[in-house]
């Protein structure tokens, strides 16, 4: 009968040093009742010496852990420890006490975290990756706002060059008794539009930092539309840029296509997410399904890249509605 159980104990035993992890029960003051062959290893790597006492032996490996390998919150805590060997592979010790027949015995384990922990650190690379994308999109879209604002000052002072020419050649006819009274008073209404247009152009040119419902109101402005906003705005910058790309998008083409003079934004939020419905007073008279441009390609690429939505309806005229994400 003895000699079964000490067949039974030394196949436990066995059992117990052919795990790969590593394992230890001690007593609740540090002296070892079960050690299997895999601990012992991986503490004299990393000690220079096998399990004498379990306690003394955690703080020697409190001492060796790094603070700055982290694989979950978990890690963080004082029974888990992370420790590096020499061989690149990563261990995570834990500490626990248990209770065996009413005893309370110290069990310590070590297992090979070495993948998980690559894949921590590949997964924290990606987030630094991701977070700089994010700040060079934000960068980027600072400077199509304004790239576009200049595009728009451009092509305003081109107009007013063009005016100017056309206002001095009737002012030549004028001066020269080639045009009636009617149209001298057409001439007078001409020029007052060229120099309200000039002061226009000159204060934007000067105004450095606008805001961008600012920036958008005088875009409208300037093509003869007024913006009406219903709803509360976005907060986040990204998001409110989204929406004013869409409402310029949408804005170019109800003055252009429909000879709007209104542009209406409904705006709902809803959890994570901004809606909007942009719509005109424009020509009502039924459409064709529209032919998305270069313009409006882009915008529903920009929109969905950031994980939104663009739909474009044209059962009652034509009207954007959009989903924008917060972040």
């Amino acid at each position: 009968m003895i000699g079964k159980q000490r067949r039974i104990a030394r196949m436990i035993r066995q059992a117990v040093d052919s795990c790969p992890d590593g394992l230890c029960m001690a007593t609740t003051n540090g002296r070892p009742i079960l050690v299997n062959q895999s601990m012992n290893k991986i503490c004299h790597r990393l000690t220079g010496h096998t399990i004498v006492n379990a306690l003394t032996m955690w703080e020697e490996l409190q001492h060796l852990a790094s603070t700055d390998m982290v694989i979950c919150d978990s890690i963080a805590r004082e029974d888990h420890l992370l420790l590096p060997l020499p061989d690149g592979t990563v261990w995570q010790f834990r500490r626990q006490s248990r209770t065996l027949d009413e005893t309370e015995v110290l069990q310590m384990e070590a297992s090979d975290v070495t993948e998980l922990y690559q894949y921590a650190k590949q997964l924290e690379e990606n987030n630094r990756n991701v977070a700089e994308l994010h700040r060079r999109q934000r960068e980027l879209l600072q400077s199509i706002v304004q790239n576009n604002l200049k595009k728009e000052l451009l092509q305003a002072k081109m107009q007013i060059h063009d005016d100017i020419g056309q206002m001095l050649l009737l002012t030549r006819n004028e001066l020269a008794g080639e045009i009636s009274e009617q149209q001298a008073d057409a001439l007078y209404r001409g020029w007052e539009n060229v120099i309200f247009d000039m002061e226009n152009a000159a204060n934007s040119s000067h105004e450095k930092t606008t805001l961008p419902e600012e920036e958008l109101v005088r875009v409208a402005g300037m093509v003869g539309c007024r913006v009406e906003f219903h709803g509360k705005q976005p907060n986040e910058r990204k998001a409110l840029m989204l929406l004013y790309a869409a409402i310029r998008e949408a804005l170019t083409n109800a003055v252009r296509h429909a000879a709007a003079d209104v542009l209406t934004i409904e705006l709902q939020e809803l959890g994570d997410m901004y809606h909007a419905k942009i719509s005109s007073n424009g020509n009502k008279t039924p459409v064709l399904p529209l032919r998305e441009g270069v313009g409006l390609s882009s915008l529903r690429q920009r929109i969905e890249c950031e994980g939104g939505t663009m739909e474009i309806r044209t059962d009652d005229g034509v009207v954007m509605v959009l989903s924008i994400p917060k972040e």
